[in-house]
């Protein structure tokens, strides 16, 4: 079958790339079908034809397959191919794992119709939406949605036929919602539910939910609830609630260290889903992951005292260490003699980390914890003395209170109606109609007579060992697919905005769960599942991409080139780069390679996203060696720099990395100017400083990250007026797929005028790396024309994040609130622009100079 000038070696990877994942599904797969779109499979398919490939019989595939993979076999025997057309492997040092397929292959191949397989899990996955944030029944609001989840995944996949497909859909879904009518799409739906409505309501509720956001039972403003109904403490249209108890300890003299937390605790739970865990979280500079682990796999449900412990790693630019314990759902979890420890190596002792209070000792029984921070809303958190594990008292946390009631008023005015029903297409030429309102007598809502009991699905669902699961089990990871999926199909708030086929995404993703094989696999494709929402809070974090050490150098893009901006004062960096060198390639990948490979998996804003790969870029295993080829006043340079390891070298204390050679956090520059960087100095710092810099006839803020929390508050010292905030915006929703928006409900900060006034000229530094928070503060200088805005737009991405765990600990973060600009107009992806635009250039690095702050001192020196 190969032409003239055809490579045969071409043809062998294509056919083991085949064989390698027909043998990974254990189903035999025809090496066309998957083979990369050259034009050697164009010229196979119109031999056999589109109609005829795909129409071909389990054993035509099979025996395709089986040839395939012999002749590949005898190619390779005679002729070995070239490393790097073998299957992805994360090559030892290596801060890029290359794909053995792009993106745009992957999506040229798999344009036809998706597999019987994927069509099943797609249909589950949409009727899984409705069914769980929509249908207003008492039995579904009942469900574990996360173990129905990996259930219904292994229910539906090998459904052969559209009528085994409805079968296997009305076994999972009737017994919670039994109003769910079938029909072949096409057809007209049927006539609604002979209960739908009820002949005589006048003694009846109708049940119906409303959604402000998605209420995942976080801290926040988002909520949802079911008229009409008692609501279980902290439950909500996301699932159980978390009262969670913390406190956290400076990371600066642990970095490279291992880290220990150990607890003990016993609990007074009952029931799928209600749980306690212990929670140890590393933060790193720059907002990155660090070591992250919420006992999320192995959940403590024991009622005696058991110690439990969490080991992890603290990273070299680590800022605090997080630590705590939680209960999940209803019912008590006790915590007792909790334990911070570091060492500097596996076969060194442990050390002790202070911890206030860590015993709950001080303090009367009954009041809460000293040293300890929680959630006061909705869980209580209490030390009590009965039956401590050590010492004389304990700590217990507990729901706050048992239920609270959702009368007829709601969470607001606008509400479905009875017999108002939904009609959906699932796939495979199904479709599902089922109510949006249900009427509830006292004891329930009200079901068909023959409707099946819930019962047995939930004996089914307790049987289902969710804490033993892992990536590895493809079952959870097409489960995590169809429920962040569904997360965001309902409630994302850019939709109006991004323009991404959504759907889509679906389908590719499943297709890249299907074939992922370990953690760190289905982390990859989790993080490209969020990228077509353009969302910079959209990230992903698990535990098994923390064990990772970036280089000792700082990048920055600069006249279009990769630069060397910040060698960290490591004298192994240094004797290797400097700044101004331009970086032209990584480990052997050319430089904007490298770059796009990292943005692929990252989400947001074009700006946004070269900040965070730049962040990434030349990360790997802690001890590696990465290979930089640079470019030094036009010679080319070759060396290498090492990612520290748990050394003493990965511990030495280095200032923290910068893109620019910043002043004090608080200066007086030469000439006069004052100087206040409002990403490293907060208002308790800058209060004292308050009458100085209202005498000062110019003063610079820099905003160019993340200020210090409170620092809204110095806006009130520049204007005489009250100042008001971007319009922060929740939906409301009542129908699914984000169809007929019910309004929105949110507010805005309101700053009236302080004390002193500063009476000089202002401005403010940003860029790119000014987000949510920051972009609140800087929207407001822009809208009120507080001071000139010099630099490059911001991030384009605010809003509350709304954050929520898969199976599997897999922790996804997003934007759950829409933030419009005080004129109505669109800031995400778009940001804050600035009023003069400043750059670098590589001279002005190689020199020292920060160029942004040179700008803005020029602009103040022209002001009258």
């Amino acid at each position: 079958m190969l032409a003239a000038g055809e490579d045969p070696e071409t043809y062998a990877h294509q056919l083991l790339a085949a064989a390698r994942r027909a043998v990974s599904n254990h189903v035999p797969t025809p090496a066309l079908q998957i083979a990369r779109p050259t034009r050697l499979r164009e010229r196979i398919l119109a031999i056999v034809g589109r109609d005829d490939a795909a129409s071909w019989s389990p054993r035509r595939r099979a025996l395709l397959g089986t040839l395939g993979l012999v002749l590949t076999l005898l190619v390779v025997a005679v002729r070995p191919l070239p490393n790097d057309w073998y299957p992805r492997a994360e090559r030892s040092g290596s801060s890029l794992a290359a794909a053995t397929v792009s993106d745009a292959e992957m999506s040229a191949r798999r344009a036809a119709e998706p597999n019987q397989k994927i069509q099943n899990l797609r249909a589950f996955a949409t009727l899984y939406g409705y069914v769980r944030y929509f249908h207003p029944s008492d039995a579904a609001a009942e469900v574990d949605w996360e173990t129905f989840a990996v259930h219904g995944v292994r229910q539906v996949t090998g459904a052969s036929s559209r009528a085994e497909l409805r079968s296997t859909l009305d076994s999972l879904f009737t017994p919670i919602a039994p109003t769910i009518q079938w029909y072949e799409t096409g057809d007209p739906p049927p006539a609604p539910h002979r209960v739908l409505p009820a002949a005589d309501t006048s003694a009846l509720n109708l049940v119906a939910w409303q959604h402000k956001g998605l209420g995942l039972g976080n801290r926040g403003p988002y909520e949802g609830a079911r008229l009409h109904r008692q609501m279980e403490q902290g439950e909500s249209s996301g699932g159980p609630g978390f009262g969670t108890v913390l406190q956290s300890v400076d990371a600066t003299p642990h970095r490279g260290k291992q880290v220990r937390l150990r607890a003990a605790v016993r609990t007074d739970v009952s029931g799928a889903g209600n749980q306690a865990q212990l929670w140890l979280r590393v933060d790193r500079a720059g907002d990155k992951q660090g070591f992250f682990d919420n006992m999320s796999d192995r959940p403590i449900t024991t009622s005696n005292w058991e110690t439990y412990q969490i080991t992890g790693t603290v990273a070299e630019d680590a800022t605090r260490i997080m630590l705590g314990g939680f209960l999940r759902g209803g019912g008590t979890a006790h915590f007792d003699s909790f334990r911070l420890q570091v060492r500097d190596s596996s076969g060194t002792e442990w050390t002790d980390v202070s911890l206030e209070n860590a015993g709950f000792e001080t303090g009367a029984a009954g009041e809460s914890p000293a040293g300890w921070r929680g959630r006061t809303d909705r869980y209580a958190f209490r030390t009590k003395q009965s039956d401590p594990a050590e010492g004389q008292q304990f700590l217990s946390i507990a729901p706050a209170t048992s239920s609270v009631s959702i009368g007829a008023e709601g969470l607001f005015e606008t509400r479905p109606t009875a017999g108002e029903t939904i009609t959906k297409p699932l796939g495979r030429g199904l479709s599902a109609q089922f109510p949006l309102a249900l009427y509830s007598n006292d004891e329930q809502t009200l079901r068909p007579d023959d409707a099946p009991s819930p019962d047995r699905l939930h004996n089914t669902l307790d049987a289902v060992q969710m804490g033993k699961l892992s990536a590895a089990d493809e079952a959870l990871r097409l489960a995590d697919v169809l429920i962040a999926w569904n997360v965001f199909q309902h409630f994302y708030p850019y939709f109006e905005v991004v323009d991404t086929n959504w759907d889509q995404v679906l389908t590719r993703t499943l297709q890249r769960a299907e074939a992922d094989t370990s953690s760190r696999d289905f982390l990859r494709t989790l993080r490209r599942m969020l990228v077509p929402l353009k969302d910079g809070h959209g990230r992903v974090s698990h535990p098994a991409d923390s064990l990772t050490a970036g280089l000792p150098l700082q990048f920055d893009r600069v006249e279009g080139n990769v630069v060397v901006v910040d060698t960290a004062a490591s004298a192994a960096a240094q004797s290797c780069a400097r700044p101004g060198d331009v970086l032209t390639a990584i480990d052997g990948t050319p430089i904007e390679e490298a770059l796009q490979e990292e943005m692929r998996s990252i989400s947001g804003s074009p700006q946004w996203r070269t900040v965070r790969a730049l962040r990434q870029l030349g990360e790997g295993r802690p001890g590696t060696t990465a290979r930089l080829e640079l470019r030094r006043e036009g010679q080319a340079v070759a060396c290498q720099v090492a990612r520290p390891d748990g050394s003493s070298t990965r511990r030495r204390k280095r200032r923290r990395l910068q893109a620019e050679p910043r002043p004090d956090s608080i200066d007086v520059l030469p000439g006069g100017t004052h100087y206040v960087d409002l990403t490293r100095v907060g208002m308790e710092a800058l209060r004292p400083r308050l009458d100085t810099l209202a005498q000062a006839e110019s003063v610079i803020f820099d905003v160019r990250g993340y200020p210090e929390g409170g620092n809204q508050e110095l806006l009130q010292h520049l204007s005489s007026e009250t100042l008001r905030s971007a319009h922060f915006e929740i939906p409301k929703i009542i129908y699914p797929d984000r169809r007929k928006i019910a309004g929105h409900t949110g507010g805005r900060w309101t700053l009236p005028p302080k004390s002193p006034q500063l009476s000089g000229e202002v401005a403010f530094l940003t860029d790119a790396r000014a987000i949510s928070y920051a972009e609140s503060i800087m929207g407001i200088v822009e809208h009120y024309d507080l001071g000139t805005i010099v630099g490059r737009p911001t991030a384009g991405a605010n809003g509350n994040v709304n954050p929520f765990t898969l199976p599997g600990q897999y922790q996804v973060y997003w934007t759950g609130m829409r933030v419009q600009k005080h004129d109505r107009s669109q800031q995400h992806l778009v940001g804050i622009r600035p009023d003069v635009r400043a750059t670098r250039t590589v001279e002005g690095v190689r020199a020292g100079t920060d160029e942004v702050l040179q700008a803005a001192l020029r602009v103040l020196e022209r002001s009258p």
